[in-house]
């Protein structure tokens, strides 16, 4: 998502700095790819002495009009589409609002996704992750591996909220799920169907526990695996008792996708000795 700060003198009609606007950011969706919706800008109009330039260097003759758009990327768009996007830039600049080739000044700087939160305190790493994958949920079969940032997304879905439609298709079609021999609901069992029904409902399917609930203290990737760390404070359906335990889930992972899932419990830590 390009985020775009115009500077340029005071003194412009509003209809000038629309029409900037509107410029900088049909070049932006032109040469960058960039979503005709993800429009974000701040325009800042400086006083005389406010704004200072030398006229002839690196280019010019620079005037009274100088402008300057500094853009802040989460992605490296490479040299090829930059170069496309500054001729764009000028050339729509000049044919609307009327701005001279010599007056604008560009500075582009990519940040890693995770240096941006967009709105509710999300990481920009899960809005990325979260596109990617909606946008291959539109066209099934076209994604045959899947990046650490989406694997790291789709298990935090998993637990925090309980959604499992961003993680079924990163699951090979021989993936095991592991879950200690010691608890009620124990075993190995094979495949993304027992893996859905697994995690649709309560651990053991409610014959265990009488609420469940998971809070994610940490998600942490590496190249073949994923390791999910929750705290969970759940109801034995047998006594009403209330306890809280921690346990790990670790992802295997291999050539993109996800091979095995295994749980690592400390079934002591409830009076029954269940852990989900």
């Amino acid at each position: 998502m390009p985020f775009v700060t115009i500077s340029l003198a005071r003194g412009r009609s509003d209809q000038y700095l629309a029409a900037v606007s509107q410029a900088v950011h049909d070049a932006l969706v032109a040469e960058l790819n960039m979503k005709p919706d993800d429009n974000f800008q701040l325009i800042h109009q400086h006083e005389p002495g406010e704004m200072v330039f030398d006229r002839g260097s690196r280019g010019g003759p620079r005037s009274d009009d100088w402008i300057v758009f500094t853009i802040t990327d989460g992605l490296e768009r490479g040299e090829r589409a930059k170069r496309r996007f500054y001729s764009t830039l000028v050339r729509l600049l000049e044919e609307g609002p009327g701005v001279r080739p010599a007056d604008v000044f560009v500075v582009m700087t990519v940040v890693p996704p995770e240096n941006l939160s967009f709105a509710g305190g999300v990481i920009g790493t899960d809005v990325a992750a979260a596109e990617s994958l909606a946008a291959a949920a539109q066209a099934p079969g076209t994604r045959d591996t899947y990046t650490r940032a989406e694997m790291t997304y789709a298990v935090t879905q998993l637990f925090q909220n309980r959604d499992r439609g961003p993680i079924l298709p990163m699951l090979r079609d021989d993936v095991v799920l592991t879950l200690p021999t010691t608890l009620p609901y124990g075993g190995q069992f094979t495949g993304p169907a027992a893996f859905d029904d697994f995690f649709a409902k309560l651990p053991g399917g409610g014959a265990v526990w009488k609420s469940f609930q998971v809070v994610v203290d940490d998600v942490l990737a590496a190249d073949d695996h994923v390791i999910a760390r929750l705290t969970n404070t759940a109801v034995l359906k047998a006594t009403g008792k209330t306890v809280v335990f921690q346990n790990l889930w670790f992802f295997g992972v291999a050539g993109g996708r996800i091979t095995s899932v295994q749980l690592y419990a400390d079934t002591a830590a409830t009076t029954s000795g269940a852990a989900g």
